[in-house]
């Protein structure tokens, strides 16, 4: 399949109606290779709907059986890997259906693809933290984000559970853990699923802009200039907590996250030191003092 074919399934996969000249206009070929294009879609399966006339043109009927797609050998495996790879994170929004995919796809292949795919399988490995804790609400939050339905949750905090309204905007998943991304009169917060002890879809619906938009607008906010002194052995100790930490060695954070920070950075220890600001660099200083009252 070409690339402008894609193209123009996504387009029509849109929901609306486009003429050949829209798509001609959208994709830079002609109005003929348009209507070649469609007449190879419709052979390959895709329900599309052609109204002639004045005000016609192409449409994708809604249809829950999808067509296969078409592969080539690399893409076929790439796919089947990325699959495996699915059924390594926990909880993972669709529940026990990710137990199966990877087989019913590779079911489906040639027996000599099957045969590779099967051989690979045992060099290509996932390894990391088995002991990540559950997340039994990942689906419900999943549906939320989904509908775009507020939620009310009661949530494990430092200071003991809370309940509370959220607008969960969004969802990401970082070491393996699912975070929900609410907005709430407090502004955009993250909560991990994890520490959700009990959730409720509420019937109100909200409207925002989409996650990447808002986390955007999020890192754009006046923050505090953290200066940091590092090792090679601290840049690689907190690649997982800093951007860029290869190159750079200043950051702008929310003044409310350098508590957070300041545990980060002090697992790092002495292969970290930090420049400014002066309460980041208290905030280690009282850390490091507790810890030497307990071993001393």
């Amino acid at each position: 399949m070409k690339k402008r074919h894609l193209h123009l399934i996504r387009l029509l996969n849109r929901g609306s109606r486009f003429t050949a000249d829209e798509l001609a206009h959208e994709t830079g070929a002609s109005i003929r290779t348009i209507q070649r294009d469609m007449l190879t879609l419709e052979e390959l399966g895709y329900p599309i709907w052609s109204v002639p006339g004045t005000g016609g043109g192409y449409e994708m009927l809604p249809n829950r059986l999808l067509p296969p797609l078409q592969l080539r050998e690399q893409e076929a495996v790439a796919l089947y890997l990325t699959l495996k790879w699915m059924e390594q994170i926990p909880d993972v929004p669709f529940g026990d259906m990710r137990d199966t995919l990877s087989d019913w796809y590779v079911n489906d292949l040639p027996h000599d693809l099957e045969t590779k795919i099967a051989r690979l399988e045992k060099n290509i490995l996932w390894l990391g933290n088995r002991t990540v804790p559950s997340a039994p609400f990942t689906k419900d939050v999943f549906q939320a984000v989904e509908q775009r339905r507020n939620i009310e949750m009661t949530y494990a905090t430092t200071k003991g559970s809370r309940t509370f309204t959220v607008a969960p905007v969004g969802m990401a998943l970082f070491d393996l853990k699912w975070y929900v991304y609410g907005l709430s009169e407090y502004g955009l917060r993250q909560y991990r699923i994890d520490r959700i002890e009990a959730m409720r879809l509420l019937d109100e619906t909200f409207e925002a802009d989409d996650l990447e938009t808002l986390l955007k607008t999020s890192d754009e906010r006046l923050g505090v200039t953290v200066r940091l002194e590092l090792t090679p052995l601290g840049r690689r100790l907190l690649e997982d907590v800093l951007p860029d930490i290869k190159q750079r060695n200043e950051w702008n954070v929310p003044e409310a996250e350098l508590p957070f920070l300041s545990r980060q950075l002090l697992a790092a220890g002495a292969e970290v030191e930090v420049v400014e600001p002066i309460e980041l660099r208290e905030m280690m200083r009282d850390y490091t003092g507790r810890l030497w009252e307990m071993y001393q």
